[in-house]
C-alpha cells in the first residue's frame, strides 16, 4: 500500500517539477505546498482500491470472545481454513472471554479499522447487554461480513438427574417457584437467559438463573452435578448426550434437528418458543467496503465449500448463512426487537 501510494505521488508532482525545472523557473513556496496538496488529495482518491487489490499483505487476527471449547470458538476453528483458502492468507484466532462475551466484543469494536482485525458477534446477547447495562459498543461499531451459524437453544440435564423432560422440569418450576438453579454460557441478558424468562412467562414456572459466563464452565458444571440444569445451545451439548452424559430436555426450534432427532422441540411439549444464538463475522465500523466485501466473498465461498459443509457437519455446526446486506438487516431488527422486548419487560428489573 505505502509503494502504491508513493508511486502515485510521484506521478503527479514529478512532471510538474521537470516542467518546471526545464523552462527555467524557480519553483515557489506556495507552488511546492498546492503540488503536494493535490498528491495527498489524489492518492486519498486512489489508495481505497489499491488497498482492496493488495489486501490482505499480513495474517488477520479474529476476536473469539469466549473461551476454547464453546460454541463459537468450534464455529471459529473449523472454518478457519476454508477462509484462508480462498482469501489467501493466515487467520489468528484469539480467544478474548470475559462478561459473556462483552469484554471481545468490546475489543473488536475498539480496534484499527484497516482490515486487519475481525471477530465473531453473538445475537441476541452482544444488543441485549446494552440494554441491561452500559457497553463500549452500539450496532453502528461493526461492520457486518456474514452470519455463518444459527444455533437453537437447549435445556440440559446431566444424565441420572431424577427430572427426566421438559414437563417435569416445568412441573418442578411451578411447585418449587425460584427454587431451581438453570445455569447459562453466558451473562445477564445472554440469549439463554432470554430464554429462561421467556419459558417462565409462558408457563408461570420459576427458576433460579445462575450464569457461569463461559460453555465450558457450565458444561464442567453441570457434568460434576454442581448445578442441576444447563441452558446453552444445541452445538455445545450434542456430542455429549451422544456419549450419554448428558439428557437433553427439549430445543427451541420450529423442528427437531438432524444432529439430534429424538430431542422434542418446546413447541411439541406445549411452549411456543424458538430461541437460539446467531454467530457471524464483523469488522470494526470504518473499515473501506471494498475490504469487507472481499472478505465476505471469501467467507460466502468458504460456506458452500463441499470439505467444509462436511467438517461443520461433523463438528456439530448448525449453518445458516447471510450475506453482509442481508446480516445488517438482521443486525438491525434484532436490536429494534431487543428494544422494544426491554420496554415492554426488561430483563434487569
Amino acid at each position: 500500500m505505502k509503494r502504491a501510494g508513493k508511486s502515485l505521488a510521484a506521478q503527479v508532482v514529478s512532471p510538474c517539477i521537470k516542467n518546471l525545472s526545464q523552462g527555467g523557473a524557480k519553483m515557489s513556496f506556495s507552488t511546492m505546498r498546492n503540488l503536494m496538496l493535490l498528491s495527498l488529495v489524489m492518492v486519498g482518491v486512489m489508495s481505497t482500491p489499491v488497498l482492496a487489490e493488495e489486501y490482505p499483505e499480513r495474517p488477520i487476527e479474529v476476536i473469539v470472545a469466549f473461551g476454547p471449547g464453546g460454541g463459537t470458538d468450534v464455529a471459529a476453528r473449523t472454518i478457519e481454513p476454508f477462509i484462508e483458502k480462498y482469501l489467501d492468507e493466515d487467520l489468528v484466532i484469539m480467544n478474548k472471554p470475559g462478561a459473556g462475551g462483552e469484554v471481545g466484543f468490546s475489543l473488536l469494536a475498539a480496534s484499527n479499522p484497516d482490515g486487519y482485525t475481525m471477530g465473531f458477534i453473538n445475537l441476541p446477547a452482544m444488543f441485549a447487554y446494552s440494554y441491561a447495562r452500559e457497553t463500549q459498543y452500539s450496532r453502528e461499531s461493526f461492520a457486518p461480513i456474514a452470519n455463518l451459524v444459527y444455533d437453537p437453544g437447549i435445556f440440559a440435564v446431566r444424565e441420572g438427574s431424577q427430572i427426566t423432560t421438559l414437563e417435569e422440569l416445568i412441573e418442578y418450576g411451578k411447585n418449587n417457584p425460584g427454587a431451581l438453579p438453570i445455569g447459562t454460557s453466558g451473562s445477564v441478558g445472554s440469549s439463554e437467559h432470554l430464554a429462561i424468562l421467556q419459558v417462565e412467562s409462558k408457563t408461570g414456572a420459576k427458576f433460579n438463573h445462575v450464569p457461569f459466563g463461559s460453555t465450558s464452565t457450565l458444561r464442567t458444571a453441570l457434568l460434576g452435578g454442581h448445578v442441576p440444569v444447563a441452558a446453552f445451545n444445541l452445538s455445545e451439548a450434542v456430542e455429549y448426550q451422544n456419549e450419554g452424559a448428558i439428557i437433553i430436555l427439549g430445543v427451541m426450534d420450529s423442528q427437531r434437528s438432524d444432529t439430534a432427532p429424538n430431542v422434542p422441540t418446546f413447541k411439541e411439549v406445549g411452549i411456543d418458543l424458538i430461541s437460539g444464538s446467531s454467530r457471524g463475522l464483523a469488522f470494526p465500523a470504518d473499515v473501506p467496503p471494498e475490504i469487507v466485501a472481499k472478505v465476505s466473498e471469501a467467507v460466502a465461498k468458504a460456506m458452500v465449500d463441499p470439505e467444509y459443509v462436511a467438517k461443520a457437519e461433523q463438528a456439530g455446526v448448525p449453518l445458516s448463512y447471510m450475506g453482509p446486506e442481508e446480516y445488517g438487516e438482521f443486525l438491525k431488527t434484532t436490536d429494534e426487537g431487543l428494544a422494544e422486548a426491554w420496554k415492554n419487560d426488561p430483563w434487569v428489573k
